[in-house]
């Protein structure tokens, strides 16, 4: 039986346990009980619904649909190699681990533990380490977002990946909630879980090794194996999750694996108060509720420039974070904790950019994202600060006449610039026009007091690897399967797990008896 239940914030918000709670409206054994969908209606202000689906009937295995080669056998093969230990190395690692392949993943940056150190020094001093940073190391750039794990993408993989990260600490709520939320708190934890099993089945993770070059036979259309920094590895089957900013490699390997351009986005990241996005969204603080956290919000609007804007990757009480790869260059990311209890809620805002439109040359996406990364540093005095900017002054063409209430999160600091030296004029225009139109669907979008912070590059990856769509093999090179956001076919870390497992699949089916 499926139940229905709907209560008012009062009602629910600081109840000491939900499952108890929910268990006792519902007159379901809570043992026997399943919640299977959770979610805030607040179409209708001030009467906001907070809605919960549960159920007493047993749920399907999640793995089911997951594991399609269980208890089948394999042709006595080399190792399959996974390269990189982002969302789509991580699960396609464990998949094949669980196959008993026992895979090799070679990761170019560090364990989790070393890399929030590593993290924590840039915020805090300014120092990079081009190996090790929000955007490098043990679970990929997500392990420093929100851990959101909503995705447009439909797959009946969700559950699995969802019960996988439940296993090795997520909360238990992101298998129902409506705006699935890990932490960046938790996901230090969950990789590390997750590397754990994969080495507990067989597999191996080496860290700190960077492959130099991928070897091919003769012909140079099949893969013989793979050279890193450390050594040579015979392979004729790897999954390349390389990531969305694995420039070297890409720029090393453009030719042998076809490299294209794709549309990607540029932009900055928006701050509001809290508190103010909790009001124009429900009506009330919800830092008076345990139960409720920070408000989310996606917007998209159409300028009258021809452009689109939209809003990705809203960190509700959350912060934003320095993501540049590379030494001398800015980039902004955002993330929340668990608690989503900060005094800011940010979001990016993006403008689509199209590379193809400019060069014939693949990587112009890539060049192009360095270079604003590069321009931003030097326009913030060639420090480890970012170029920000109050939306009033952007707004009405003046610079420094507003000052915030707002105060920054960026670490290790911001500079105050004028935006029209960084971005193209149409872009700047479309952020001007297109923020005042998101404010007619969320009340104080438009307050000129909003800071923007800039630039936010790496929303998605800027090239696309070619893979054959049924077997997901290099179209160029046999051999290979090109896996994730760094290869073009994901944007996030539940679509790029989703990918690893797809490409797993495929590669477990062509050593098949």
């Amino acid at each position: 039986m499926v139940k229905e239940l709907i209560f008012s914030p009062d009602k629910i918000g600081n109840a000491e346990d939900i499952k108890s709670y929910l268990a006792s409206k519902s007159h379901i054994d809570e043992d026997r009980m399943t919640i299977l969908k959770y979610f805030i209606d607040a179409r209708r202000k001030p009467d906001i619904k907070i809605c919960y689906r549960v159920t007493d009937e047993e749920q399907e295995d999640p793995s089911i649909p997951v594991l399609i080669h269980k208890g089948k056998r394999f042709t006595e093969t080399l190792r399959p190699v996974i390269i990189g230990f982002g969302p789509a190395g991580m699960f396609a690692g464990l998949i094949l681990a669980k196959y008993g392949l026992k895979p090799l993943i070679i990761e170019k940056g560090k364990d989790v533990a070393s890399r929030t150190r590593d993290v924590e020094i840039y915020k805090k001093e300014g120092v990079i380490d081009p190996s090790s940073n929000i955007q490098f190391g043990e679970g990929g750039a997500g392990t420093f977002s929100d851990g959101k794990l909503n995705t447009g993408v439909s797959s009946e993989y969700k559950g699995f990946i969802d019960s996988v990260f439940i296993k090795h600490g997520a909360p238990e709520d992101i298998m129902y909630d409506s705006h699935p939320h890990v932490g960046t708190d938790n996901l230090v934890n969950v990789v590390k879980g997750i590397r754990e099993q994969i080495i507990c089945l067989g597999g191996e993770v080496h860290f700190e090794e960077e492959v130099l070059s991928i070897d091919l036979d003769q012909n140079g259309h099949k893969l013989k194996g793979i050279t890193t920094n450390r050594k040579s590895y015979p392979a004729d089957k790897l999954i390349l999750a390389i990531g969305n900013s694995s420039r070297d490699f890409i720029k090393k390997h453009v030719d042998v694996l076809g490299v294209t351009s794709k549309p990607f986005s540029i932009g900055v990241r928006i701050e509001h108060l809290r508190h103010d996005i909790d009001m124009a969204m429900y009506g009330f603080d919800t830092a008076l509720y345990k139960n409720i956290f920070a408000a989310n919000y996606k917007l998209a609007v159409d300028t009258p420039n021809g452009n689109k804007l939209y809003t990705f990757c809203m960190c509700p009480g959350g912060e934003v974070v320095p993501s540049a790869s590379f030494e001398n260059a800015i980039c902004t990311n955002g993330m929340s904790y668990r608690s989503r209890g900060g005094d800011n809620s940010n979001a990016a805002l993006l403008v689509p950019f199209d590379p193809s439109k400019y060069s014939d040359d693949p990587l112009y996406g890539m060049k192009y994202q360095d270079m604003l990364e590069m321009n931003a540093y030097k326009l913030a005095g060639s420090s480890s600060n970012a170029p920000y900017m109050i939306y009033g002054d952007l707004k009405n063409g003046t610079y420094g006449r507003f000052a915030s209430k707002i105060i920054p999160t960026y670490k290790p600091g911001v500079v105050a610039c004028d935006f029209k030296e960084l971005l193209p004029t149409d872009i700047v225009e479309t952020f001007k026009d297109g923020i005042m139109l998101m404010g007619r669907k969320i009340k104080g979008f438009d307050t000129d007091y909003a800071v923007l912070t800039a630039p936010e590059t790496r929303s998605s990856s800027p090239v696309r690897i070619p893979r054959d769509k049924d077997s997901y093999e290099s179209v160029f090179v046999k051999g290979i399967y090109p896996a994730g956001e760094g290869a073009g076919y994901a944007g996030g870390i539940m679509s790029s797990a989703i990918d690893g497992i797809k490409c797993a699949n495929r590669l477990a089916e062509s050593v098949l008896l």
